[in-house]
């Protein structure tokens, strides 16, 4: 019972962090890395325009982006397109909850004030080291948070009305229509949540994940299919195949067992001294971690043309 009550009393500060959170060193080593390119960003718009830079103009535009939270859809729009965008690029590289806005506003001018470094390519290699440190220990933070997002679409799409879940996790949501699936020529993909991505292009039948395109005979006529293939789909698509692949060669074992007798004879002890052949098939893993993708295809037809939106990249860090 003591026990139970000492953990229970242990301060929230040194108790682990969710995977989703940052910890205080990581909050730390973000802020300085964003400073550090705030007063890049500065001293490289001054270069640029000379005499005609105010950066009063400039330090109040990026100071009341980044404390928005939001980056500015039309940046080209404000009074200072220039600021209002490098405080919007830090704003997509960066979730404003894990860095302190004060701090990087604060440091940025002292690294202004500051003379250049008598070393730059020692700097140079300081600044790379900060940056290696906190990619390698933010990467996991956004994918866990996006992770949990995923999970959040793919619950969310379970109790949506038109949304069917077929083997493998993947979903499909079909719109009216007489098309073939292996008709199809034009596709969107949106991949990832944190690290988002839209593209539309042409795309085959074959150009579909194999988790799609092994649920062929499930898949209706329509007129569009939109599919979610969850992030873990490849690997279980991996394993159906390796169980597809036993199964097989036991089939095989035991037809070969049965041409050459039940009972013993020269056959039965040829097959005896056979090893069981096993698969080393492995699965084929990507050099980042698989997200949920979302697909949608169809066959082109001018005269019913499928809405699509604009494409979209977000770059995280």
């Amino acid at each position: 019972m003591k026990q139970l009550l000492s953990l229970l009393l242990i301060p929230a500060a040194l108790m682990p962090a969710p995977a989703q959170d940052v910890s205080p060193e990581l909050r730390s080593d973000i802020s300085e890395l964003i400073s550090l390119r705030a007063a890049d960003g500065l001293r490289s718009v001054s270069e640029s325009l000379g005499k005609a830079f105010v950066p009063q103009v400039y330090r109040e535009h990026f100071r009341a982006t980044l404390l928005s939270g939001k980056p500015v859809d039309e940046p080209e729009k404000t009074d200072c397109p220039m600021a209002v965008g490098r405080a919007g690029s830090i704003l997509k590289q960066f979730e404003p909850r894990d860095f302190d806005v004060q701090y990087v506003l604060s440091r940025m001018e002292e690294h202004l004030a500051a003379p250049p470094p008598e070393d730059e390519e020692k700097a140079m290699k300081e600044r790379m080291k900060l940056y290696e440190k906190v990619a390698g220990a933010y990467r996991p933070v956004l994918r866990a948070r996006e992770k949990a997002k995923e999970d959040e679409i793919l619950r969310g799409n379970a109790g949506r009305a038109g949304v069917v879940t077929l083997d493998f996790g993947v979903q499909m949501e079909a719109e009216a229509g007489g098309d073939d699936i292996r008709s199809i020529n034009r596709g969107t993909t949106e991949t990832g949540v944190a690290f988002y991505t839209r593209t539309t292009r042409r795309m085959e039948w074959s150009d579909l994940p194999e988790a799609i395109r092994l649920l062929e005979s499930k898949l209706p006529k329509a007129r569009s299919w939109t599919f979610w293939v969850p992030a873990e789909a490849a690997a279980q698509v991996e394993e159906f195949k390796q169980k597809q692949e036993e199964s097989e060669d036991n089939r095989r074992a035991e037809l070969m067992q049965k041409l050459m007798g039940a009972h013993g004879g020269v056959g039965a002890v040829i097959s005896s001294g056979k090893k069981k052949k096993t698969s080393h098939r492995r699965p084929q893993l990507p050099e980042e971690e698989p997200v949920m993708q979302k697909i949608k295809v169809w066959k082109d037809d001018p005269n019913t043309p499928v809405e699509t939106l604009l494409d979209v990249v977000t770059d995280m860090i």
